[in-house]
């Protein structure tokens, strides 16, 4: 599914109100986007669906914080968030290797 980012907008507008529907919509629209971060920031490629989950879990947790700046997509404040949740997972495997 491509989007614009209008169409992503007015998503986060909906799944910020509790519409399940849009929530759906932005994990179908973003989570190639997502799954592509996580792919270049994971050396352990067994967890990528894993942290991909717990990337929207952050992002549907923070969808209010999300403020629109003109010239600035949405998939930028996305992809902020996936780099720094796979960061904070790489730097906790480092703190607890297997």
């Amino acid at each position: 599914m491509t989007a614009t980012d209008g169409d992503l907008l007015r998503q986060v507008e909906r799944a910020r109100l509790g519409d399940p529907e849009a929530a759906r919509l932005l994990v179908e629209a973003l989570h190639p986007q997502v799954i592509r971060i996580v792919r270049s920031h994971l050396p352990v490629r067994a967890a990528e669906e894993d942290l991909a989950q717990d990337i929207f879990v952050k992002l549907f947790a923070r969808l209010d914080q999300y403020q629109e700046r003109s010239g600035v997509p949405f998939e930028h404040w996305v992809s902020r968030l996936a780099v720094r949740t796979c960061l904070d997972a790489l730097r906790a495997e480092r703190r607890r290797p297997e």
